[in-house]
């Protein structure tokens, strides 16, 4: 444990760090930033990297099934917070906080529904064992809070705090971004952008609507000629699919308009270069980019599956007339739009994060 001069718990983070940039990668990363910029001590373990070294308080876990009982027996820090979706490791987070660990789960997405909805009904009896004595329960939405609740999660040890954390604008992050994509911003009037972590399906669709971003591109050319849309994937991940998309591109007339971003780098300084900022997802929690957008006083347009962040423009999942009709309505009262985000102000919910902490590590909870 923690010396008397020493009295800031020693944080592990478990889950994804860049590269490749995901919405979990990205907050896992400024939150680990923040703790060390208060004079934290912080271990990020991060799971499943094959082929990739350790660097200093990174560590890659290249088999976590082997691993996770060992840590389970041998952890040396003071708080463990698991970002990772699987429910039999969440199980283990909770024989943890059985033992005595001080332990915090943070549910992000729908990754809690999905694994009741595709389980048994002994399952269901170990995620609520694990829900209840896990030491915290972070979530993103009302709406994962009530569910976790309803499978034992203690009300006090339950919290509310999205996942969006400040971003710091950095000079060599913004060099990282190839010059194609500046060249294509600079010659493109109105600039969309979205992005996606990989390509992947749910419930038979792909996730983050990148079919719809492709027809939402093509509706609005006739309208605006000039008009650039740049799709930020960083990890392609189904690549029969990819080019399905970009025949699609093709089909529809766009290819001078419509741009992958596929190397691996930060998403805010392209959001800060857009106009509008897009996020058809089918399914979600948050989302980080659409807080991001905001952050940076763009407009940004999003799905209607999950609270989102003040400020979002909201349409019908899945309805291209709808997300057409809110993008257009955006570029064309667009100062408008942009004075009405002046007004909101987000937080930097790493503060209550590491306030959560601070009480684990005086034994609140």
């Amino acid at each position: 444990m923690n010396s008397a001069k020493n009295t800031k718990p020693k944080i592990a983070l478990i889950g994804p760090h860049p590269p490749p940039y995901g919405g979990i990668a990205i907050h896992i990363q400024r939150l680990k930033k923040q703790l060390e910029e208060r004079g934290y001590e912080c271990v990020v373990y991060e799971m499943g990297r094959q082929g990739e070294p350790s660097e200093g308080n990174i560590i890659r876990v290249k088999n976590p099934k082997r691993w996770l009982p060992r840590y389970f027996f041998f952890a040396k820090e003071d708080v463990v917070h698991f970002h990772n979706p699987d429910w039999r490791m969440r199980v283990i987070m909770g024989l943890m906080g059985l033992m005595g660990k001080k332990t915090v789960i943070s549910i992000h997405g729908e990754s809690l529904n999905d694994s009741l909805k595709e389980g048994s009904w002994f399952r269901k009896q170990i995620i609520k064992f694990a829900l209840k004595y896990t030491s915290f329960v972070i979530v993103l939405n009302p709406r994962i809070e009530e569910l976790a609740l309803s499978l034992g999660a203690k009300p006090e040890r339950v919290e509310v705090i999205p996942s969006f954390i400040l971003p710091t604008i950095k000079g060599e992050e913004i060099v990282e971004i190839p010059q194609k994509v500046w060249d294509f911003i600079n010659s493109h009037r109105p600039v969309i952008s979205a992005n996606a972590s990989k390509i992947v399906f749910y419930n038979d669709q792909e996730l983050y609507g990148i079919d719809m971003c492709i027809d939402l591109c093509a509706n609005l050319k006739h309208a605006y000629p000039q008009i650039g849309f740049i799709f930020c994937l960083p990890n392609i991940g189904d690549y029969d699919y990819f080019n399905k998309m970009k025949q699609r591109i093709k089909k529809r007339g766009i290819e001078d308009n419509f741009l992958f971003q596929i190397k691996p780098c930060q998403l805010y300084p392209i959001i800060m270069r857009s106009d509008v900022f897009v996020r058809p997802t089918n399914v979600d929690g948050y989302g980080i980019s659409i807080a991001e957008a905001i952050y940076f006083k763009v407009p940004a347009v999003a799905s209607n599956v999950c609270p989102r962040p003040e400020g979002t423009i909201l349409f019908k999942n899945r309805d291209i007339d709808d997300f057409t009709s809110k993008a257009k309505d955006i570029l064309n009262n667009y100062e408008e739009h942009k004075k009405r985000l002046e007004t909101i102000t987000l937080e930097d919910n790493a503060e209550k994060i590491i306030k959560v902490y601070q009480k684990l590590g005086k034994g609140v909870y």
